[in-house]
């Protein structure tokens, strides 16, 4: 398993939002197993979705990646669970 992001894949991006949203997505893609299904390799979805970033390949369960900018807190904000449902 690789502990490092991809600072390449960040270059063409001016918010940092959008560097970690890329580096990070890429990374859970190429590093992390479906915990559902136990599949080893889950894939980055399309862009703009309103609640998914990766998809296991074999059950096809969706995943919603999320960061946040200092100490993680009680809530997640944003985590749009009307519209997941």
């Amino acid at each position: 398993m690789n502990f490092s992001f991809d600072a390449s894949l960040a270059e063409n991006y001016k918010s940092n939002s959008q560097k970690i949203r890329v580096m990070s997505e890429t990374w859970v893609s190429k590093n992390i197993f479906c915990p559902v299904c136990g599949n080893p390799h889950i894939s980055n979805l399309d862009n703009n979705m309103p609640v998914a970033d990766l998809q296991c390949d074999n059950c096809g369960e969706i995943y919603e990646l999320k960061s946040k900018q200092g100490k993680i807190g009680n809530k997640i904000n944003d985590g749009a669970y009307a519209t997941m449902l």
